[in-house]
């Protein structure tokens, strides 16, 4: 008895899904090829733009999450810098540039 309802849905299924086709192929007719191809543009736009709309509420929730936890956790205490000393001063230097790394361009 189960197999025959399941067969009567499949059955019904398949006669709905095939009279939509045909109602769906019938439109496209209508329309040519110019307004199936703007139809596909525009759903093809309208798709992008839920995207990017979904998109950007999941990265505000993710910010707002990120934001929140680091809030919640406790600051970790800093070890404190070792004191700096200077660097002992340098001598002057009375060399210029040595012909060793200087480089002369010929053509």
């Amino acid at each position: 008895m189960k197999r025959l309802f399941w067969l009567g849905v499949g059955a019904a299924a398949g006669y709905y899904a095939a009279k939509r086709g045909d109602q769906a192929l019938e439109r496209a007719r209508e329309r040519g090829l110019v307004g199936n191809v703007t139809l596909a543009a525009t759903t093809a736009q309208k798709a992008a733009a839920t995207a990017t709309r979904t998109a950007a509420a999941l990265g505000e929730k993710a910010r707002a999450a990120a934001e929140q936890q680091s809030q919640q956790a406790a600051p970790t205490p800093q070890p404190s810098p070792a004191p700096r000393t200077s660097p002992a001063p340098r001598a002057a230097s009375t060399t210029t540039s040595s012909p060793s790394t200087s480089r002369e361009v010929r053509p």
